[in-house]
C-alpha cells in the first residue's frame, strides 16, 4: 500500500496524471471527487494493513456515471471471498505472489476483467517488458489449484483468532472485517463470502512491545509478505509502510504498535497457543 501511494503521488504526476486520494471508507467524499470528473477509480478492499472495507458496488456505480474505469485490488480477499467484477468493477488486480500462489516461492501479478481493457495492458506489457517467466507462472498456477481449500481453512482460523485477540487485555484493537465491531462489517458481509486470512492488531503500549512480542512467536514466521500456507507476522512500521513517516502512518490510522498477521493453514489451536505464550512475554 505504501509503495502504491508513493507511485500515485510521486511518480504519476511526472506523467501529467493528476491523482486525488480519498479517505478510505468515506464514500460520500469519494463520490464527490468522482463526480468532478476522472478517468479511473482505484480501490483496494480490504485494505492493507488495517483491513478497511470499501463498498465496491457503490463506487463502481459512481465511476460508471462519470465515465470512469474502476480497478479493484482484490489481493486480500481473493476470488474465493470476493468477486469485484460481479459488483461492477471493470478490472481486478492481484499480487499473485500472495494468496494465489500461496507458498511464498514466486513473484507475479494478475489482471482480469473486460477483454478490451486487458488487451490494452497486454500490449503495453508486450512492448515494455515485465513479462512473467515460465517458472513463477507455473508455480502460481500450481498454487491456485489449492486456493479454495487454503482460503476456507484460513477464513475459519482467522475468525477464531480475531475473537481471541479481541478479548485479550494486552491487545488494544483488532482489525478484521469478520468481527461485528469492525466499522466495515456490514459492507463486508454484503460483498464477501468469507472474511479472509489477513488481520492486524495493535498491542497495548508502544513499539517496544512489538519488538518483544514478534521474536517470541514460535510458529509464525517474521516476514514482510503475506498469503502463505505458513503464518506470517510483521510490523507495518518496518515492513509494508516503512517508507512513510510516523506522522503519515498516523494520518492513515496505522498505530505504531500494529502487527500484521497473515494466518496460514496450521492447526488453529497451535496458533492460538503460540499467540498466548508470546503475549504473556510482554
Amino acid at each position: 500500500m505504501a509503495a502504491r501511494v508513493k507511485f500515485f503521488l510521486d511518480f504519476l504526476p511526472n506523467y501529467n496524471v493528476q491523482v486525488t486520494l480519498c479517505e478510505t471508507g468515506n464514500h460520500e467524499e469519494a463520490e464527490a471527487e468522482i463526480a468532478k470528473g476522472c478517468d479511473l477509480v482505484y480501490l483496494e478492499t480490504p485494505t492493507n494493513p488495517t483491513l478497511k472495507v470499501i463498498d465496491i458496488q457503490r463506487l463502481a456505480a459512481a465511476a460508471k456515471k462519470a465515465g470512469a474505469i474502476t480497478v479493484v485490488d482484490n489481493t486480500f480477499a481473493t476470488p474465493i471471498n470476493q468477486n469485484p467484477l460481479a459488483l461492477g468493477a471493470d478490472l481486478v488486480v492481484h499480487s499473485a505472489t500472495k494468496f494465489l500462489c500461496g507458498h511464498s516461492d514466486a513473484m507475479g501479478g494478475l489482471l482480469a476483467g473486460k477483454k478490451e481493457l486487458v488487451q490494452k495492458v497486454f500490449q503495453f506489457r508486450e512492448i515494455n517488458g515485465a513479462s512473467l517467466q515460465a517458472d513463477p507462472a507455473y508455480m502460481i498456477a500450481r498454487g491456485m489449484k489449492t486456493l479454495q481449500l487454503r482460503i476456507e481453512r484460513q477464513n475459519a482460523s482467522a475468525m477464531k483468532i480475531a475473537h481471541y485477540l479481541q478479548q485479550h487485555p494486552k491487545v488494544n484493537a483488532v482489525y478484521y472485517p469478520g468481527l461485528p465491531s469492525h466499522p466495515g462489517h456490514h459492507i463486508a458481509s454484503k460483498q464477501m463470502r468469507g472474511f479472509g486470512g489477513m488481520m492486524s492488531f495493535a498491542l497495548a503500549g508502544s513499539y517496544d512491545r512489538v519488538e518483544k512480542f514478534l521474536p517470541s512467536l514460535k510458529l509464525a514466521h517474521l516476514a514482510a509478505s503475506l498469503g502463505s500456507v505458513s503464518t506470517l507476522a510483521g510490523p507495518p512500521r518496518t515492513t509494508s509502510h516503512v517508507e512513510l513517516t510516523e506522522a503519515q502512518r498516523k494520518q492513515l490510522g496505522i498505530p505504531e504498535s500494529l502487527v500484521r498477521y497473515s494466518v496460514g493453514i496450521e492447526d488453529v489451536e497451535d496458533l492460538l497457543a503460540d499467540l498466548e505464550q508470546a503475549l504473556a512475554k510482554i
